[in-house]
């Protein structure tokens, strides 16, 4: 049987490898104080953003289920990569930073996304395992482990299985549909850091001209924008037409120097002058 092969093919191989288990550090990293016996948080009561990362790894498990007993083994390393890049990496991490480094080391919604990020990475070193033996047992070595694993090797537990719980259609459609207006918020993000209006995401307040059932399911999560879009403030407007459009001002208010979001709350706390009131409220 011929095996293709080149410095290409073994370049983008290696590259996919990287992103995997860079994924795997920095989710561990995240959960080096989460002791899954006593900090986890059911998943009825977890953030709904934890909640449709869940939903993802679940539609993940059921496609590497299928590709291994289809023997399509390109296509479950090609899964997983996805997942971790695009689902992870681009998204669910990166919104996520400021919940675990800015709260408190106990706060609830802290934990919660720490639940979720040991269940992705506790299910994805299982997935894993028999196609990258060495690395799966290595994740598991500095894992946490729940009352019933075995701790020796990543080896000597169970096959992950789909979880009904996880799948939701309406959270999906939801999520699908803030993360479409996302990518064009992201977009007019890019084109202010060109324009030097901004240099990071932070400095920015981000203004959505929209009409209709548009405007109305913004205007309903917005407390949730600001996050998705790593912006300081989102604000939410009538627009002419039935599309979205996005306008990129300096964000209002101080720089906190903790979590670098600009605020008017900054300079309240007299004891901490220099953070906003939530960042403050942490000591």
């Amino acid at each position: 049987m011929d095996i293709r092969i080149s410095n290409d093919i073994l370049k983008q191989l290696s590259e996919s490898y990287r992103k995997i288990r860079n994924t795997a550090r920095f989710i561990l990293g995240n959960i080096s104080d989460f002791d899954p016996k006593k900090d986890s948080v059911p998943y009825s009561e977890m953030e709904e953003l934890d909640q449709w990362a869940l939903m993802k790894l679940n539609q993940l498990v059921a496609r590497i289920e299928s590709s291994y007993a289809e023997y399509e083994f390109h296509t479950m390393i090609h899964s997983i990569h996805n997942f971790c890049v695009v689902d992870m990496s681009n998204f669910y991490l990166d919104v996520t930073k400021d919940r675990m480094y800015a709260s408190k080391p106990e706060d609830k919604a802290r934990r919660a996304g720490q639940t979720a990020m040991y269940i992705i990475l506790d299910t994805l070193t299982r997935l894993l395992a028999p196609v990258l033996v060495f690395t799966a047992d290595e994740i598991w070595k500095y894992l946490p482990h729940g009352e019933n694993d075995n701790a020796e090797s990543v080896m000597l537990n169970d096959w992950p299985a789909v979880k009904p719980e996880y799948d939701n259609e309406e959270l999906e459609r939801k999520w699908d549909r803030l993360l479409e207006v996302r990518d064009s918020v992201l977009k007019a993000l890019e084109e202010a850091r060109n324009k030097k209006l901004i240099g990071q995401s932070l400095q920015a307040k981000v203004i959505l001209k929209t009409s209709g059932d548009l405007q109305k399911f913004l205007e309903s999560n917005k407390d949730i924008l600001p996050t998705i879009f790593i912006a300081s403030q989102v604000e939410v407007k009538a627009g002419s037409n039935q599309g979205i459009e996005v306008e990129i001002a300096e964000a209002e208010g101080v720089k906190c120097e903790r979590c670098w979001i600009y605020s008017d709350t900054v300079g309240r706390d007299h004891e901490h002058p220099t953070l906003c009131e939530r960042c403050a409220s942490t000591f």
